[in-house]
């Protein structure tokens, strides 16, 4: 009778503790929570020629985890829709791809206090060519086509708003790749191209031997956030502790310069329009 006695309360312990691995927990009894980062946007995040996943919100994402014992983030990497839809069905707590904050967004889910980036939206002209170094000078200039309602419409579509007698031309359709946006400006077919600099641009440029470079000042400095479930207070007040914690510690500031080649930190926040 003792022996089926504690057989049974061996049992019951096993049953308790797989209910618990079920709910998120971990051997370390760290609470599992899943992260999802975009497969193919580097610098941020995409698989090496090693096949490994890396880029500067990987390795932020591995250094909160070091920062956060009570979690054990476990990252995935996913295309961007897919991240948000994980967001919005459960399946992800939180999610990467240099997020801005808009009211939609804000209205959805939560945000950390503290950015984690920088998207900084320059001109990228010919190098030889110093007529251009603001959007003002874009308006007898041909730039190259923006895709309909995305950031660089809708930042070139305000610009026109704000400035009725000086238009900038706005050509919609497929904007290429960032190696043919480049190319483009490089042959002439375009004068210019608006975009993020913090997506690989000046390494395509470079590798590329074109003769392209930005204006001398960013047109935009947006602040980019990791983006968290609704119902996850928790672990914003977590991140927002262990990210504060890497920004005095100077490791925001060492991946930036890492990944991005600059402290995308030093920039100034342009304010939302």
């Amino acid at each position: 009778m003792k022996t089926l006695k504690t057989l049974i309360i061996v049992l019951a312990g096993l049953f308790l503790a797989a209910c618990g691995n079920s709910q998120g927990g971990s051997e370390s009894g760290a609470q599992t929570v899943t992260v999802a980062v975009e497969n193919a946007s580097k610098p941020l995040s995409f698989t090496d020629e090693k096949g490994n996943l890396t880029g500067y919100e990987v390795e932020l994402i591995q250094a909160l985890d070091e920062a956060m014992p009570e979690y054990d983030i476990n990252i995935e990497s996913v295309d961007s829709e897919a991240a948000q839809v994980g967001l919005e069905t459960g399946q992800y707590d939180f999610i990467g791809g240099g997020l801005y904050k808009n009211p939609e967004r804000e209205a959805m889910y939560l945000f950390p206090e503290k950015h984690t980036g920088a998207s900084v939206i320059e001109i990228y002209k010919r190098a030889d060519d110093n007529s251009i170094q603001s959007l003002d000078d874009l308006t007898d200039k041909k730039v190259h086509p923006v895709t309909p309602n995305g950031g660089i419409f809708n930042l070139l579509t305000a610009y026109n708003e704000a400035h009725p007698d000086n238009q900038i031309d706005i050509q919609l359709g497929e904007s290429g790749s960032f190696a043919e946006r480049f190319q483009a400006v490089d042959k002439g077919d375009s004068d210019a191209v608006v975009m993020p600099s913090n997506l690989g641009a000046d390494q395509i440029i470079e590798e590329l031997g074109l003769n392209v470079n930005t204006a001398d000042q960013p047109v935009q400095v947006k602040a980019t956030y990791f983006m968290i479930a609704p119902d996850r207070e928790d672990l914003k007040e977590a991140l927002d502790k262990a990210i504060q914690q890497l920004a005095d510690e100077g490791k925001l500031q060492e991946l930036s310069e890492k990944w991005y080649g600059k402290n995308i930190f030093d920039y100034e926040i342009s304010e939302e329009k």
